[in-house]
């Protein structure tokens, strides 16, 4: 106790208590004030700017150095840093129809806000009316002092949602209460993010003005609207992942689509690119291969058949959409004289769709802040994004939406969840930005030789350079999102911490070019630099900002001293009030004979002189009760509530001062978010380049040869993902010889039948020899021996059985649907991988179109095939077709048990031992003894002919 009280003996021994408006270390003892300033600055009213410069001059102010530990750990190659990007991998915007019930029978009387008279409002509610009926699609949240309040239908709608109490608010004495919930604003963010989780739009009306004009209202007005889209706010977003906004422009009646132009753009990272084609399936597996946060349109609100169940579709008119106003848009926003530069002359609807986007964006972005520079920020963008860009069908492997599925690229079929997914088995990044640049590969691979072969150099030279490898990164590790960073920086919503981590991020540019000064691959000698533009950038935020600014940007604390002359004048006159402050609490102390005296301050109640309740019934006469707790009693003095006023105005003026010029900041920093991303996107290829090469290095990996034929030979391969999950047992290696000829010079299958029982990892051998090819096309060393394997067009897979009730399609249907589309859109250069086609429908119909299929494949389309089957008769194929040949995966029976082994070796199967299958299941014994009869009696008197005499096949 003793101990307690020695420590409240003096204010200035504490600069922590409560109410200590100079929280943190102490600042340096300020000199004696100059007769010069004295006598106008500390004892008069508020200092003018002049009398501040002179102050500052007088006493100049020392810049605090950074503390010998904070360097060392920016020096450091941050192995204990973790990953500051953090954020769920497969995190995305959930579908409209989670929004929440509908308000239902048992509604209060004003339940929506058309049901009002405007005009017998109070005057708050008039605005929240108006405002309300100019975004009757989004959800409004109107700040009123602490608290973001909503009204009306919101309130019921948000009060079920956030599980918040539902209250009222007296509308005037026509109308009595209105419904009304509300939230901190503090809270803002977290509470937003859920809304737009559930697919929701937010719209957030602020306090444009501190105190308001006399007789008026508060000034409000929207500065900001959330959609799933275009949301900049960190904690909205998935780390590791792209959240696009696309927008879809149609060449007919929108219904089905002919040809269509599309737009897509990330706000949070400036990625801008358009194309356009033919079809509504085209369409259709775009947007479910981009897996977008929101869709724009210039339609109806009910979707339309080319678009994906369960995405977020937005009506827009269709002005915006125009090619007139679209065109005039871009020229606007990218400063351009003409569009010629941007290749999109023959492509209007592409055009037509980047044009409309754009225009979404600009009503979805607040308004230029009152002031001086709104004149100048009129007009430009509000979000820096890159030009657009043109691409085409044919830059990348085609990978329809049931191909991603099956073969599990980033999220597994069962569950949807990332880890099982080849994103999983090879994302070893460093960096968020690395990890969207790896997914954005996978999703996406080459098909241009020398790009993929320009990556395979860099993987290989990261591979045997393990002190490189380890070395970069090391540096990566502890690097923040750039390309977000300097987005939100560009559109005006960055804090300063944010600044901090960008300006961290880009001094480790300098580090990592010196790293890869000797690097020969091109995109490991891209990031050489030079970055002196980036460096001052860097230089300029750390002269700026502390090392660790506080989370609010209007209670100063964010600039070092000797930044302005003017805030360290403010600053010098608040350490003078804080001398007073201290030998004001000295004074009191001595005049009531209270050592125990403190001089605290309140948000609510200023500053006050706190004591015991004991000691309260002998302070001086000239102490006024201020309030009364429980255990103390609270006082103050005519002179220190004089002197509170002054304190609180430099105090104002200090934080103003410091937001203004953190605005500033703020503002070219925005303005250099061009090169700040260029260089981004070098640091998330290398980041990617990285993690391929560390996995390579420790999973036993080979570089994999590109040919300019169609073979596909893979020696000793191994599935990436499933020998990862594998613990207690290894995986077993085989070997694929497609349009090759085999190891022993035989003739080379185009499509090899794949028989074998249940469970025997047929599927397994299915999906290891897409995803190995796949792995090859985005430049990555592959698991196996060895490798030789030419470019693929398309991925073709038709592997488990799936319905879609919904549409009322059967397994059976959806199976036949997909096998049409892969023999519709198939060539010599595709792998095609099929499981088991025909076992929806009657045996002799299955095998019927299981021979078919596989015919029509080998001799109709010449495809590179892999036609995993239980119709042991399609073994036949090898004898009549002279490029088809036949494997199986073995089993060991020993007595009544049946070992699967895992290897695939060539000739066909002849039992599918599924009743065996079966019994290890679990089936009961008595119905697996039946079954065996059963079987027996139908091979004693059954036998199918498919090949043979009758011209069973074309070739016979």
């Amino acid at each position: 106790m003793a101990r307690e009280v020695q420590q409240q003996l003096s204010l200035a021994d504490d600069p922590a208590l409560q109410g200590d408006l100079f929280g943190g270390a102490p600042e340096p003892v300020a000199s004696p004030l100059p007769a010069s300033v004295s006598a106008s600055a500390a004892d008069e009213g508020a200092p003018d700017d002049q009398a501040l410069l002179a102050d500052a001059s007088a006493r100049p102010r020392r810049r605090r150095q950074r503390p010998a530990a904070a360097a060392a750990a920016l020096e450091s190659d941050g192995e204990q840093a973790g990953d500051p990007s953090a954020g769920d991998p497969n995190g995305a915007p959930a579908a409209p129809g989670n929004a929440g019930p509908e308000p239902d029978g048992d509604l209060p009387r004003w339940h929506h806000h058309s049901l009002v008279d405007p005009a017998a409002l109070t005057p708050v509610l008039r605005h929240y009316v108006e405002l309300k009926a100019a975004h009757p699609d989004r959800v409004l949240l109107y700040r009123l002092g602490d608290f973001y309040e909503f009204f009306f239908e919101d309130a019921i709608l948000l009060s079920r949602l956030l599980e918040l109490t539902l209250t009222g608010k007296d509308a005037g004495k026509a109308l009595g209460r209105v419904p009304m919930a509300g939230i901190p604003h503090h809270a803002a963010e977290r509470y937003c993010a859920d809304l737009v989780r559930r697919g929701l739009s937010v719209a957030l009306c602020d306090q444009l003005e501190a105190t308001p004009a006399k007789g008026a209202l508060l000034r409000r007005g929207i500065t900001r609207v959330l959609t799933p889209g275009t949301v900049l706010e960190e904690g909205m977003l998935a780390a590791r992942r792209n959240n696009w906004l696309c927008a879809v422009v149609l060449d007919g009646d929108g219904s089905h689509a002919g040809r269509w132009g599309l737009a897509v753009a990330d706000v949070s990272t400036g990625e801008f690119r358009v194309t356009e084609r033919t079809g509504s399936g085209s369409l259709h597996q775009e947007l479910l291969q981009l897996e977008p946060a929101e869709v724009v349109w210039p339609g109806p609100e009910e979707a339309p058949p080319w678009c994906p169940e369960g995405l977020r579709l937005t009506a827009l008119a269709r002005t915006p959409f125009g090619a007139t106003e679209a065109a005039a848009l871009l020229r606007r926003r990218f400063r351009l004289a003409s569009l010629d530069g941007l290749g999109l002359g023959e492509a209007l609807l592409a055009l037509r769709a980047a044009g409309g986007l754009l225009a979404y964006l600009d009503t979805t972005q607040p308004a230029p802040e009152p002031g001086p520079a709104a004149a100048e920020a009129e007009g430009a963008a509000a979000i820096p994004l890159e030009r657009p860009r043109l691409w085409h069908a044919g830059d990348q492997l085609v990978l329809d939406a049931q191909t991603r599925r099956n073969l599990e690229l980033t999220r597994t079929q069962l569950g949807g969840a990332l880890q099982g997914s080849l994103l999983w088995a090879l994302d070893r990044t460093a960096t968020a930005m690395g990890g969207r640049c790896l997914r954005r590969w996978i999703e996406a691979p080459l098909v241009d030789r020398a790009a993929i072969l320009e990556r395979q150099e860099a993987v290989s030279e990261l591979v045997e350079q393990r002190p490189l490898r380890l070395g970069l990164r090391r540096l990566l590790r502890p690097m923040g999102d750039l390309e977000r960073l300097a987005g939100r920086a560009g559109a005006g919503s960055a804090s300063a911490r944010d600044l901090v981590s960008l300006a961290d991020g880009l001094e480790r540019l300098p580090r990592l070019a010196a790293l890869v000064a000797s690097c020969r691959s091109g995109p490991l000698a891209a990031l050489r630099g030079p970055w002196p533009e980036l460096a001052a950038l860097a230089e300029e935020v750390r002269h700026h900002l502390i090392d660790t600014p506080p989370l609010s940007l209007s209670e100063g604390g964010l600039l070092h001293d000797g930044v302005d002359p003017v805030l360290d004048g403010l600053r010098n006159q608040l350490d003078d009030q804080e001398a007073w402050l201290s030998r004001q609490e000295a004074i009191e102390r001595r005049a009531s004979g209270n050592p125990n005296l403190r001089l605290q301050y309140h948000r609510t109640f200023g500053y006050f002189l706190a004591v015991s309740r004991a000691r309260a019934a002998a302070v001086p006469d000239h102490w006024i009760r201020r309030q009364t707790l429980a255990n103390e009693e609270r006082f103050v003095t005519p002179e220190l509530k004089g002197r509170e006023g002054r304190i609180l105005q430099l105090r104002a003026r200090a934080c103003q001062r410091e937001y203004e010029l953190f605005c500033e900041l703020r503002r070219r920093v925005g303005e250099a978010a061009g090169p700040v991303r260029a260089a981004a996107r070098r640091v998330a290829e290398l980041d990617a380049l990285a993690s391929l090469a560390e996995v390579a290095a420790t999973g036993g990996y080979c570089r994999p040869e590109l040919s300019e034929g169609r073979e596909l030979v893979i020696e000793a391969g191994r599935h990436p993902v499933v020998e990862q999950l594998l613990v207690d047992a290894s995986f077993t290696a085989n070997d694929l010889h497609l349009a090759a000829p085999g190891p022993d010079g035989s003739p080379a299958p185009d499509l090899i039948v794949l028989t074998g029982p249940n469970a025997s990892g047929k599927s397994c051998y299915l999906r290891q020899s897409g995803l190995l090819q796949l792995m090859a096309q985005i430049g990555s060393w592959i698991p196996a021996r060895s490798a030789r394997l030419g470019i693929a067009d398309r991925i073709f897979t038709r592997v488990g059985a799936v319905d879609d009730l919904a549409s009322g399609q059967s397994t059976f249907m959806v199976e036949m649907a997909e096998t049409a589309n892969i023999l519709h859109h198939a060539s010599p250069r595709s792998l095609v991988l099929l499981d088991e086609i025909g076992r929806g429908t009657a045996t002799f119909d299955g095998l019927s179109i299981a021979w078919a299929v596989a015919e029509h494949l080998a001799e109709g389309i010449g495809a590179r095939t892999i036609f995993a089957t239980h119709y042991h008769e399609l073994n036949e194929l090898a004898e009549l077709l002279p490029n088809v040949g036949n494997a199986q995966v073995l089993v060991e029976e020993t007595g009544n048990d049946l070992v699967f082994l895992h290897r695939v070796c060539r000739g066909g199967a002849s039992r599918s031992y599924g009743i065996e299958a079966a019994r290890l299941a679990g089936v009961p014994a008595s119905v697996v003894l039946r079954a065996r009869q059963v079987l027996g009696r139908i091979e004693a008197n059954s036998h199918v002919a498919v090949g043979l005499q009758g011209g069973g096949s074309r070739a016979a």
